[in-house]
């Protein structure tokens, strides 16, 4: 056997044994990142604060002077995406409340988040359709009513709010003896639109001259 055959042979060995060590290194790389993974996942759960079932926010009706206040800070803030002739009219809504949203024909629904602070997170007004002369008037000739000024803070926006609003508003109106609430959107706000008609409310015809209204109902 010559001296470059024996040469050959010994490097088929070499590259058997590093083909070997390599690849019980690769194994042994992947079992010290598995063992550090599942340590890092253990000392996560160990530290994580257990889930809560408490609600992120709860829905009343706006009643104390703190609630109204509440309420005047959701307008205020929702003026600012209004025209200026829509904002004059909400300043002097603001500086009414109650108002037309007055009990026993009218409600104030606030949302308000279940933490210490329980900030103010968004709100929605119901009141008779059509308004009453006086909105203490002990007596009311309509059985229907509309939802107003449905608002959801932007910063909480997701969370099921608005939906819970509108749902809240409906079974404060039945209770109330109504048979159909009325809400009307700004024609540009299709996806609010389509949310509205997924809540159960129907497209109906316009029951005022605003070309840039979309009017739709809910039967109760």
């Amino acid at each position: 056997m010559s001296h470059d055959t024996i040469l050959v042979k010994q490097n088929k060995g070499n590259n058997k044994d590093d083909l070997s060590h390599s690849i019980r290194n690769f194994y042994t790389n992947i079992i010290v990142i598995v063992d550090r993974a599942l340590e890092i996942e253990s000392m996560m759960s160990a530290t994580q604060l257990p889930q809560s079932d408490k609600p992120l926010y709860t829905i009343s009706p706006a009643q104390t002077p703190a609630d109204l206040d509440a309420i005047r800070i959701l307008i205020k803030t929702y003026s600012h995406t209004q025209i200026p002739k829509q904002q004059i009219t909400l300043a002097a809504e603001s500086a009414s409340l109650p108002g037309r949203f007055s009990s026993p024909h009218g409600a104030m629904l606030l949302a308000r988040a279940t933490t210490p602070e329980q900030t103010p997170m968004g709100w929605i007004g119901l009141r008779p359709f059509p308004e009453l002369p006086h909105p203490l008037a002990p007596e009311r000739n309509t059985d229907i009513c509309q939802a107003k000024r449905l608002f959801v803070l932007e910063e909480f926006r997701g969370l099921g709010i608005g939906k819970a609003l509108v749902q809240a508003v409906a079974r404060a109106a039945k209770e109330k003896g109504y048979k159909q609430i009325k809400i009307s959107v700004e024609a540009h706000l299709k996806r609010e639109i389509e949310m509205y008609k997924r809540w159960g409310f129907l497209e109906m015809e316009k029951y005022c001259v605003m070309p840039d209204l979309v009017f739709l109902a809910l039967e109760l």
